[in-house]
């Protein structure tokens, strides 16, 4: 008996010494969306802009090369303001609009490296990092209506505004620029159709 009693001492000390592992509970598993299509603002409005530049520039050097002759006489016959100045004046005025006119273009440019249109299985994504980074989503069930328009440069070059309304105070989401905007509205009409109206599109297969 006193055989036995040692023995279940030395069971429970065993016991005792190595605790029951404890199995991690499973983490939840994150889905992630499938890009169905992506795509950037067109090239051609930043290739328009960097000509509009050019030929704005070109008539600002034209009038500055022309007025100041007329422009002379009117300040000779002013009293109390240097002739130096005038010049000056116009010297930093030309290149004032040049310069505006280069930094809008620019501006365009980087706009549109830094803006991102993309459909996923489940919303619309609309990023965007110049001026300020921002980020919108929409749910393809918030959609009401979808429409897209395109100018006479647009329907040639296949470009457009695709309009996104959500019934939101704030008004329409608009992608400025998408190409192709035509495909683009019929991908995204196909997806709420597909999400909002399941057995319609099984009925139709």
């Amino acid at each position: 008996m006193k055989s036995s009693k040692r023995f279940l001492k030395m069971i429970n000390v065993f016991e005792k010494s190595n605790p029951t592992i404890k199995v991690p509970e499973p983490r939840p598993v994150i889905s992630i969306s499938e890009t169905l299509i992506k795509m950037r603002p067109t090239w051609w409005v930043v290739v328009y802009s960097y000509f509009l530049t050019i030929g704005f520039s070109c008539l600002v050097y034209r009038f500055f090369l022309w007025c100041p002759p007329y422009l002379q006489e009117v300040v000779k016959n002013l009293r109390g303001l240097p002739f130096l100045w005038f010049e000056v004046g116009l010297y930093w005025l030309e290149r004032v609009f040049i310069g505006i006119a280069l930094l809008s273009a620019i501006y365009h440019n980087l706009w549109k490296m830094c803006t991102l249109y993309k459909l996923t299985d489940h919303d619309i994504q609309i990023s965007n990092w110049f001026p300020m980074r921002r980020h919108q989503s929409i749910p393809y069930g918030a959609v009401k209506r979808i429409g897209f328009k395109q100018s006479l440069l647009g329907i040639v070059l296949d470009y457009g505004d695709v309009e996104i309304d959500t019934g939101s105070a704030q008004g329409s989401v608009i992608l400025v620029n998408c190409p192709k905007p035509q495909k683009f509205a019929e991908i995204l009409q196909h997806k709420i159709e597909e999400i909002l109206q399941p057995h319609v599109l099984k009925s139709e297969s």
